[in-house]
């Protein structure tokens, strides 16, 4: 899939790691046949998938905002319930992009850029996308797309995989030594894509209206795309991506397709949830601050906005960036008193409360929210990082237990919880967490090791050690599968 319009580098990155020699070694492909049967399995995808995103954290690439990945994840959940299940769990998270792209990867990892959110008008848009690549990854596209790419001949490969390379260490040599390569083997690919494209259009327009969402949604997305592509921007869009397929030819295509079958009559949307959200990644996006406070207090001065709250809740995020406490304090409290129970506001209102030093008001406010959302995961990790800096760590390690097991796949969580349990003095959940944390990110060799050193600890008791040694013996299996230098002994 690619929406983008924006620096290409990391879209292609992404559509170029399945095929790394020792990775693609591992998946049993057939030379002929239909891409559709391809053997592809579980284990497969789960090592490609947090290759891949262990990587892009490597870079700096993935937002660990909870909040805008919970909000992500808020629309992603709602319309997995109507998709065909592939066995992993859904992930969708925040890339730190301005360019407008989204992309699904192997595991069910799927990455919105901020971009994109950015240039969306409303949540039916941002849906529509998101039911986009959540039929790639229904569909099994990403399986197919590693054997079509997998008949590329090696220089083409080694030329793709140097343009990537290149494209780490700077954006624009990378760009230009990406799209010269993949231009020769742009017409091997088109007409494969534009199948797989317009497949995930007309399953993800139905994924739309069984979720309750306004599939025009999409359709408007794809006229917005060719607006863009008509104007300025369009020098900055190489003309193979301008056919994979064109954004009108998308755009009149799902517009056709409507209407689609009754929308289900779902419970109202939280408007301002988006609004709020695209008021936080406009702030976690900008790499020139002073300019952003001076734009707000503009705005914010001469009435010149839609709407008032996104506008203050960014200026109060940008304040707080900018260590202007006292200032962002005032913003929130104008914002809390038309809108008191907003889990955002009472968030950032602790969180200054914290970084002012006044601990006994951060644990006041965070009290009072956990009391009305005990249940929240954003809060919980919230107020579990503050309790595991500077306040009480057991405390920190109750509020974060239970969702460990309905988060699964969060690499941050595990880690917020094994600073917790090492400050409360508890080793072995120490290690067994930080496991978790390094094979989330890829680490299969590290998180190996953290459960080798837990077992090295005196005081466990049986339980304790039975655990550890089932899940060593676990990742010791997936390491030898995998031809990593490990001992094949299942104990320390």
């Amino acid at each position: 899939m690619c929406y983008r319009l924006l620096p290409l580098t990391l879209s292609l990155i992404l559509g170029l790691t399945p095929v790394v020699p020792s990775t693609a070694q591992s998946i049993l492909l057939p030379d002929i046949g239909d891409p559709a049967s391809v053997y592809f399995g579980a284990d497969d995808e789960q090592k490609l998938g947090l290759d891949i995103m262990r990587r892009l954290r490597d870079r700096g690439a993935v937002m660990d905002d909870v909040q805008l990945n919970e909000y992500l994840n808020s629309i992603g959940q709602t319309i997995v319930t109507y998709a065909d299940q592939n066995g992993a769990p859904y992930t969708f998270f925040m890339v730190r992009d301005a360019g407008i792209n989204a992309f699904a990867l192997p595991h069910n990892f799927i990455g919105i850029n901020a971009g994109l959110l950015l240039a969306t008008q409303r949540e039916d848009e941002l849906a529509g996308v998101m039911a986009h690549e959540i039929a790639h990854v229904s569909q099994r596209h990403i399986a197919r797309a590693i054997a079509d790419m997998k008949r590329l001949s090696l220089p083409m490969a080694a030329a793709m995989l140097a343009g990537a390379a290149l494209a780490t260490a700077s954006k624009q040599a990378g760009q230009a030594a990406m799209v010269g390569s993949m231009a020769a083997s742009a017409q091997h690919q088109i007409s494969f894509t534009r199948v797989n494209e317009q497949e995930a259009d007309r399953i993800g327009m139905q994924l739309l209206a069984n979720a309750g969402f306004d599939p025009q949604g999409m359709t408007d997305f794809f006229s917005k795309l060719e607006r863009l592509s008509s104007g300025e921007a369009r020098n900055q869009i190489p003309e193979m991506l301008l056919t994979h397929p064109r954004p009108e030819s998308r755009a009149a295509d799902t517009q056709d397709r409507l209407p689609v079958p009754a929308m289900r009559q779902a419970g109202p949307r939280d408007r301002k949830a988006y609004d709020l959200a695209k008021a936080r990644t406009r702030v976690l996006l900008t790499e020139d601050n002073r300019t952003l406070i001076r734009e707000l207090e503009t705005r914010l001065t001469s009435g010149n906005f839609t709407n008032e709250a996104p506008e203050r809740y960014a200026y109060a995020l940008a304040l707080r960036q900018a260590g202007r406490y006292d200032e962002a304090q005032q913003q929130i409290s104008r914002l809390q008193r038309s809108d008191p129970d907003r889990l955002a506001f009472r968030i950032e209102a602790a969180e200054i409360a914290l970084v002012r030093g006044d601990q006994a008001q951060a644990w006041r406010l965070f009290e009072e929210a956990y009391r009305l959302y005990p249940d929240d995961f954003t809060l919980a990790m919230h107020y579990g990082r503050a309790l595991s800096a500077q306040g009480d760590p057991q405390r920190a390690m109750r509020l974060l237990q239970p969702h460990l097991r309905r988060h699964p796949n969060d690499p941050q969580l595990y880690a917020t919880y094994a600073q917790a349990a090492q400050r409360a003095g508890d080793r072995a959940e120490t290690h067994a967490t930080m496991a978790e944390y390094h094979y989330l990110s890829g680490e299969l060799l590290a998180a190996i090791e953290q459960l080798e050193i837990g077992l090295r600890n005196p005081g466990l008791s049986p339980n304790q050690e039975a655990r550890l040694r089932a899940r060593l013996k676990q990742l010791r299996a997936e390491a030898i599968a995998q031809d990593l230098p490990v001992s094949k002994r299942t104990t320390p």
